[in-house]
């Protein structure tokens, strides 16, 4: 399965690190606790020696129990089969509703949603071609001869959540009131990401303790959260798209977690 991982400029995918030991028997639903969270500030205008600027890094640990061990996703989920089209990226739609994934949206035929389908009920109320929606809805079709790229085509699709299996929502307080930051309205990108397999043999269903460290790169940091006061809101799943509970970290400044 073809992954597009759409980031704004100044922003990179996370990257992990974990730690793991046999624990006594758990439920096969996982479980996580906020362990700590802490912010490296790199300097204002640091850069690599291609130019490219250093990002500040937001780190989360959390702590996990899973009774079977069936955490992590690996490189071969990414690859299109019957067992990992639950794990694909996004879903594309048929006029008559059905669900489909695909390596290659440019050999969907003229039955598969487009933008101009929007022209005949009852498609008419798919969303614009207006952002957050030509993010998260919809896809351009390219075609290159040469060294020239056109515009062929326009396709519907929905997000797969189980793309993923870590969750993280930025919240910001508001006078008491904390609200989500959006990364995919604002940005057109997300923290949401992939932890590697855990266990080292899925088929023995070991049960599974640790702490997960979820480092999370970013220009912005500064810019978009400054001085205010914020939490995250974090929850995992496994490869049975168990979800587990939902944590909060406690509420900090950057500032306060360098």
């Amino acid at each position: 399965m073809k992954t597009i991982w759409r980031l704004a400029i100044g922003f990179f995918l996370p990257a992990f690190a974990i730690s793991c030991f046999n624990p006594p028997e758990y439920p096969v639903i996982p479980e996580i606790d906020f362990e700590n969270i802490s912010f490296i500030d790199v300097p204002d205008g640091s850069t690599l020696s291609d130019g490219t600027l250093i990002p500040d890094t937001l780190i989360l640990k959390v702590n996990f129990k899973d009774g079977d061990g069936d955490l992590g996703l690996s490189d071969d989920d990414l690859q299109l089969s019957d067992e990992t089209a639950k794990y694909a990226e996004r879903f594309y739609f048929d006029k008559s509703g059905q669900k489909w994934v695909t390596d290659d949206a440019s050999a969907l035929g003229s039955d598969f949603l487009r933008y101009s389908s929007k022209k005949s009920p009852p498609f008419d109320t798919l969303p614009n071609f207006v952002s957050p929606y030509d993010c998260i809805n919809w896809e351009i079709l390219t075609k290159t001869t040469g060294t020239t790229t056109v515009n062929t085509d326009t396709v519907y699709f929905q997000l797969n959540p189980n793309h993923y299996n870590i969750f993280v929502d930025f919240l910001i307080n508001d006078n008491g009131t904390y609200e989500e930051y959006d990364f995919r309205k604002e940005l057109c990108t997300t923290y949401d990401g992939r932890f590697p397999i855990l266990s080292k043999d899925l088929s023995q269903k070991n049960p599974l303790q640790g702490t997960i460290r979820y480092a999370m790169e970013g220009t912005g940091f500064k810019f978009i959260f400054s001085i205010k006061t914020m939490k995250l809101r974090v929850r995992i799943q496994d490869r049975a798209l168990n979800k587990s509970n939902i944590i909060e970290t406690d509420p900090f400044t950057l500032s306060s977690i360098k």
